[in-house]
C-alpha cells in the first residue's frame, strides 16, 4: 500500500471477505486490479489477499475454514463498496501496522484457466 507520509505507521483498511474463488474465479479482478495500478502507478491503492496470505495473518473469522477465504484490501472505502457491489462479500476493517503489510499482497489473483 502506497503511505504518503514516513510519519504514518499504521493503515486503516478496508477488507473485502469472500469465499475462494467469488472474488478472483473469473479473472475479472486481477484484470481490474492491474487496470488500477497501471492508471494510478504503484499498488493502486488495493491489494489482493489470497487464502494463505489471510491464513498466516489469521484475518479470516474463526467459524470458517481460513483456507477457504480470500480477501481485497483498500485504504478507500469507497473502492471496496464499489468491489462489494459487483463481486459481493462481506466487508470488515483492519487496522495494521505499515511495517506488517503481508509479503505477497502486491501479487494478482491467480490466473483463471481457458475454458477451451
Amino acid at each position: 500500500m502506497t503511505v504518503s507520509t514516513p510519519a504514518c505507521s499504521r493503515l486503516h483498511l478496508h477488507l473485502l471477505l469472500a469465499p475462494r474463488g467469488q472474488l478472483s474465479g473469473d479473472g475479472q479482478l486481477g484484470e481490474l486490479i492491474r487496470e488500477r495500478r497501471s492508471r494510478l502507478g504503484g499498488d493502486g491503492g488495493i491489494l489482493y489477499l489470497s487464502p494463505e496470505l489471510l491464513a498466516a495473518q489469521s484475518l479470516a473469522d474463526k467459524p470458517l475454514a481460513s483456507a477457504d477465504q480470500e480477501a481485497v484490501a483498500a485504504q478507500d472505502p469507497a473502492v471496496i463498496t464499489w468491489l462489494q457491489l459487483r463481486f459481493g462479500g462481506r466487508r470488515k476493517e483492519w487496522p495494521l501496522a505499515v511495517a506488517a503489510l503481508p509479503a505477497g499482497s502486491l501479487d494478482l489473483p491467480p490466473a483463471v484457466a481457458l475454458p477451451w
